[in-house]
């Protein structure tokens, strides 16, 4: 039986290798998506009209927080959240929340941002603190920059209101602590509009921002756009072997292949597997030339654990022949083949997250991905390429993987006819 596998395996190949034109389409038309994509898309990946929401903690004893994140909130493009489940974001919810992936990023307010930004200038043992902004490492950065320019502005407006009026009274009680009322005034109202030149600018802020992510998730850095579109493309590129793989069937079928073969000592399983192994192979070459040719041309890191590659890599592959046996079984003749093959394909490459990341969609849609293959392998190469995990941690999404391979090859060899 290995051999009657071998030799239909071989025979598959050569004929692919022969093919031209599809060996230049199943190799260049998804680096070309790669190349075209990334380039196009650097800097405005994810942008919309839809608000982008942001979970906020407010840690703080004063008022200072409260104006912040009602500014925040007011600003088009945001949408602030301080309730979580009918109760208020605790830091440990929030951290929770987005180590879950429910939110990609949730900003921390200390309990002492209020003081410290309330404080009198130059006074001895100036306190300072942080907004930390807990985020997904997964979250790109022209996705996180935006937000954490828009809180440094507000930040600086706050500061520089809280701590101006103290500052001038300060350099009054040194500088002129005899003159009237109303020439302190006058003179008041002139420094104030001096000082917001910035001559306060140059002083150690009392308030700074800090990126960080959730505790128990590793980073080895914020994501650009071709940690999303190498992995993304290459995904939605290994799933075209569905149609080729389907023809094939088609085409032993109208040969007569099929019946020949029935009297071989190979059952249905056999015989399928034979038509598949040479698909996956293909598959596997066109995810080693994807990535190693992101690698080297674009300096693509491919994570630490190339264990865990290879074994998403071979979970991928088998589920797009799995995909593509079903298929067989399904389509009687090539139009059916085309239209059912690129409307799946497309589909579930939508869905799953190849063409726009999943944390920009709606939470229905996001639940409506994870039917695909295509969102856990994606979801898998993106722990290894984006938050350095390894191959025990994408081990439940590759089980995730199989699974899919598996119930796509067994209804297709169940549903499979000779003719």
């Amino acid at each position: 039986m290995l051999n009657q596998i071998l030799a239909l395996t071989w025979k598959d190949l050569k004929i692919f290798f022969k093919d031209t034109g599809a060996v230049i389409f199943i190799f260049l038309q998804p680096f070309m998506f790669i190349v075209i994509m990334s380039y196009a898309t650097a800097g405005m990946y994810g942008s919309g009209d839809r608000p982008r929401e942001i979970l906020a903690v407010n840690e703080d004893r004063g008022p200072q927080a409260a104006a912040l994140i009602k500014q925040l909130d007011e600003m088009k493009g945001f949408d602030v959240v301080t309730m979580w489940e009918g109760q208020p974001l605790t830091r440990e919810a929030a951290e929770k929340i987005v180590a879950d992936g429910k939110r990609s990023m949730a900003l921390a307010f200390p309990a002492e941002f209020s003081a410290a930004l309330e404080q009198s200038p130059g006074a001895p043992n100036t306190r300072t603190t942080k907004i930390q902004i807990i985020v997904d490492p997964a979250t790109p950065s022209y996705t996180v920059d935006p937000i954490a320019g828009t809180l440094q502005g507000l930040l600086e407006r706050a500061t520089f209101t809280a701590m101006m009026p103290r500052g001038i009274d300060l350099f009054f009680q040194q500088v002129a602590p005899q003159a009237p009322a109303s020439q302190r005034e006058a003179m008041k109202a002139e420094a104030q509009q001096s000082m917001s030149g910035g001559l306060l600018g140059g002083q150690t802020p009392v308030v700074t921002i800090e990126k960080m992510t959730p505790p128990g998730m590793r980073v080895t850095k914020f994501p650009d756009t071709f940690q999303q579109n190498v992995p993304g493309y290459t995904i939605y590129g290994i799933f075209w072997i569905v149609t080729m793989l389907a023809s094939s069937v088609l085409q032993e079928k109208r040969d007569g292949t099929f019946r020949r073969l029935m009297v071989a000592p190979l059952n249905r399983a056999a015989m399928l597997a034979g038509k598949m192994l040479p698909y996956y192979i293909i598959n596997l070459l066109q995810i080693v030339v994807m990535l190693g040719a992101s690698s080297r041309l674009f300096g693509f890191a491919l994570g630490s654990s190339p264990a865990g590659l290879i074994v998403v890599s071979l979970a991928a592959a088998a589920t797009a022949t799995g995909l593509g046996v079903l298929l067989s079984a399904l389509a009687r003749t090539e139009a059916q083949i085309g239209g059912m093959g690129t409307m799946l394909i497309l589909a579930m490459s939508a869905l799953g997250g190849s063409f726009v990341p999943r944390f920009t969609m709606p939470d229905w849609l996001k639940t409506a991905g994870l039917l695909t293959p295509h969102a856990w392998a994606l979801d898998a190469y993106q722990d290894l390429f984006v938050r350095g995990f390894g191959l025990v941690d994408v081990l439940p999404k590759v089980g995730v993987l199989v699974l899919f391979a598996f119930v796509f090859f067994t209804v297709g060899v169940w549903r499979f006819r000779f003719q």
